[in-house]
Order: structure tokens, then C-alpha cells, then sequence
């Protein structure tokens, strides 16, 4: 039969308590407990603590001397049964354990990557992130790492010097760094949201790792509301058609930008797409067959009578390709000489002044000011939106699921209902 018992084998002070772990001639194993004591406070009939103040702290070490015993107890039934070696290696990682102690590395010093979240996820990401899987034939890309840096670099600003452990990332801490993003770093509601999510992908790798963390991290954070609530801009067929039909035939570098935003806006594409990888070589018969540079997804996209015109006028080829940046600089031009002017309410990412960092402003500009790139793919979805099945849009868009769809359908509760309104009319 096992017997666990502790005792002070010397009279110097301090003392360690040692714990012997007995099981008649199987085995008998003595070590220290990592606590320590003046030994005329022990009580070696009872194996704790006196009850004296000059111990401020036995109760709680007088508890954990209670429940040692049987962790130690069900780790044993629990190794023995499954035919691990007893030794004394064995009892002190299970006492270490027991005692939430730091881990050691194989030089004997302590491993941070196991104790401190910031240490643990910046480990993960100079080594195990380009080997993560995110699905069957794809792997972390350099971007999205990169965007997970950024919320870590933001992690790290928040908790400053004092290093916060992974045992110590609550429910509460968490909450407060959602409030450090919105008030302090003044960003956005969905991207404080999207910044706590990848906060909380760490804290999954690591419990995958069987690495010791507070599990009130899955609790839900409320992040807090924007003041005012918009969404994001597209352009509706009679904008589309405004920019079609707009003569730039004297300014040749405006046109073949204004024919690029066209073919985003009819084809539903990523700028990645459609800016710099879309050729002519795609077009077959009508249709644009297409491999999606972020999503590796194959998509079939007929082609829309106004891209069909800017092919016919260019001998069946396609705008010259430009840089993002300046087709974004551009195309809030033309939607300004198209008097795309409509007063709403979006963001526009403004630099400070004083931090000289960009930081999204929400308030109220005209239509044209809130148009980048992104315009496109959402237009696209927003128009169709209702119009043809939604299996059609996630086919030809390449989404997963119906809630990417419905990500990008920006009708305003007074657009559906009069979407409503004609089809009652129609049918009536």
C-alpha cells in the first residue's frame, strides 16, 4: 500500500519540507517539495504548519500540503496504469506540475516560452507559423503572419514591462485590452474583434500544446461599440453606368484605370486578381476562368456586356496593369468628376499628426472620398444581391459559406425594403 508523508529533516533555518512517497518494496522515494519552513513551526505529528501568526501564510500552505497528496495519488494510478517508470524524476515534475512551476529548458534555465504569453507567441510565430496548416494545400502566407504580428506588437505595448503570464490571461485582462484598442489605439470595432480572435488563436496553440494557460480566455468579449454605425460604401448600377459612360478618351492613363475599376466591379474579383494576375489567357468563350491568388479557389465569372465593350475597344485586350496605390488614388478621382458626391457616414484613414500613425476616422465625407479598390468586389455582391441565387454569388465569388456573403451585402434596411416593395408590386 502507498503512504505519502512529509517531514523537516533538519533544524536550520529555514528548512525544506520533503515528501516521501513510499509503496513497501516497489519503490521509496524521498525529495523536497520546493517549500520551506523554520522548523520549531512544524508539526510532526500532523505534518503541517502550527498554528502560529508568526506564519502569516500557513493556511494556505497547510491546503496545498492537503491536496498534494492526492494529486500525487491520481498522477500515479494514472501513470502506473499506462506503464510509466516511477522514479524520482517522475514525483518532482509531478510535484513541479502540482505547484504550476516554471519549466526548465535542457541548459536548466527557464523556459519563457511556457510561462509568458507574449514570449510563447512570438516563439510561435518566428517558428511554427509556416508550418501551420489553415487548410488541406495551404500553409500560413508571409501576410497573414504579418497581420498577427501586429496584434502581438499592440499586446505588447499594452502590457508594458510586466510580462503577463499565460496562467494569468483572463476573462477580465482581456477585456481591458479590447478597451486599450478602442480607446487608446482608436480602432475599429471590427478590427478590435478581429485583433482579440487572433489574440485568442494563441492561447488555443498553446493549450494544444498542453501548455498550463487560464482557460476564461474563451469566454466571450464584448468590445465596445462605435458611436456612430455606418457601412461601407458601394456603387450602385446608375454609379456604375456614370463611370462607364464618362469620356476620357483625352486622358488616356484616366481611362485605362477607369476601364480596370469597371472589370472589378462586373467581375466581382480581388483587386490581387483582377489588378495584376487577370489575362487575357482567363477569357474563353465569354467567361473568365480564374485561380484566386488568397483563396486558391477556382471561379467561372461570365462576362459582364460593359467589360465585353472595353475588350471590343481595346482589339480583345485588357487595360495595362498599374499598382494598387495609384489605382486607388485614381479611381476616388473619377468618382469625383462623376459626381459620386452623396454625404454618408464611413471611415477615412487619416495619418496623426502627432504619433504619425494611420488610424481609420469615422464621420461623414462624400461617396467619392470612400472609395478604395475593396469598392469592387462589394459592389458586385451588393448588387446581386437578391437577384440571383446566393449559391450563384458564392460560386462565382469563391466563398465558403453564406455569412462571407452576407459580409459583403452593404444594401441599407431602406434599399431591402424597397427591394421588397417592387417585388409585392410586381406581383400583385
Amino acid at each position: 500500500m502507498a503512504t505519502i508523508n512529509f517531514r523537516v529533516k533538519s533544524n536550520s533555518n529555514p528548512s525544506p519540507i520533503y515528501l516521501r512517497f513510499k509503496d513497501k518494496k516497489i519503490f521509496d522515494i524521498e525529495t523536497k517539495t520546493g517549500l520551506i519552513i523554520n522548523p520549531i513551526f512544524w508539526d510532526i505529528p500532523k505534518q503541517k504548519i502550527r498554528n502560529v501568526i508568526d506564519v502569516p501564510n500557513r493556511n494556505e500552505i497547510n491546503e496545498k500540503l492537503t491536496l498534494l497528496p492526492i494529486h500525487l495519488i491520481n498522477m500515479y494510478n494514472q501513470s502506473y496504469s499506462s506503464g510509466e517508470v516511477i522514479s524520482k524524476n517522475w514525483v518532482d515534475k509531478v510535484i513541479g506540475d502540482f505547484f504550476n512551476r516554471p519549466k526548465l529548458t535542457e541548459e536548466g534555465v527557464i523556459d519563457e516560452t511556457k510561462i509568458y504569453f507574449t514570449s510563447y507567441a512570438q516563439d510561435w510565430l518566428d517558428n511554427k507559423a509556416k508550418k501551420f496548416k489553415v487548410s488541406a494545400n495551404k500553409y500560413m502566407d508571409d501576410t497573414t503572419i504579418a497581420h498577427y504580428q501586429q496584434v502581438l506588437n499592440n499586446f505588447k505595448d499594452f502590457e508594458g514591462k510586466n510580462k503577463v503570464k499565460l496562467t494569468d490571461l483572463s476573462n477580465d485582462f482581456l477585456d481591458r485590452f479590447s478597451i486599450y484598442l478602442s480607446d487608446v489605439k482608436s480602432y475599429a470595432e471590427k478590427t478590435t474583434k478581429r485583433k482579440i480572435g487572433r489574440i485568442k488563436f494563441f492561447c488555443q496553440r498553446a493549450e494544444s500544446e498542453n501548455i498550463s494557460i487560464n482557460k476564461n480566455y474563451k469566454e466571450r468579449i464584448f468590445v465596445k461599440e462605435e458611436e456612430l454605425e455606418y457601412k461601407q460604401p458601394y456603387l450602385n448600377e446608375a454609379e456604375i453606368n456614370k463611370i462607364f459612360k464618362f469620356d476620357f478618351s483625352h486622358d488616356k492613363l484616366m481611362e485605362n484605370v477607369r476601364d480596370n475599376f469597371i472589370i472589378g466591379l462586373w467581375t466581382g474579383l480581388r483587386v490581387s486578381d483582377f489588378l495584376t494576375r487577370l489575362d487575357v489567357s482567363n477569357i474563353d468563350d465569354g467567361f473568365i476562368n480564374i485561380k484566386t491568388m488568397k483563396t486558391k479557389t477556382k471561379v467561372t465569372i461570365p462576362i459582364h456586356s460593359q467589360v465585353a465593350e472595353i475588350l471590343k475597344k481595346r482589339n480583345g485586350n485588357l487595360p495595362s496593369k498599374i499598382s494598387e496605390q495609384k489605382f486607388n488614388d485614381k479611381i476616388k478621382i473619377i468618382a469625383q468628376l462623376c459626381d459620386i458626391d452623396e454625404e454618408m457616414i464611413g471611415g477615412v484613414v487619416k495619418v496623426d499628426k502627432k504619433t504619425k500613425i494611420k488610424r481609420k476616422v469615422i464621420g461623414t465625407y462624400k461617396k467619392w472620398e470612400l472609395v478604395t479598390s475593396h469598392i469592387c468586389r462589394r459592389s458586385f455582391a451588393t448588387n446581386l444581391f437578391g437577384k440571383v441565387p446566393n449559391k450563384t454569388l458564392l460560386d462565382v465569388c469563391g466563398w465558403a459559406n453564406e455569412e462571407m456573403l452576407f459580409n459583403y451585402n452593404k444594401q441599407t434596411k431602406m434599399e431591402s425594403a424597397l427591394v421588397l416593395k417592387k417585388h409585392w408590386e410586381a406581383n400583385s
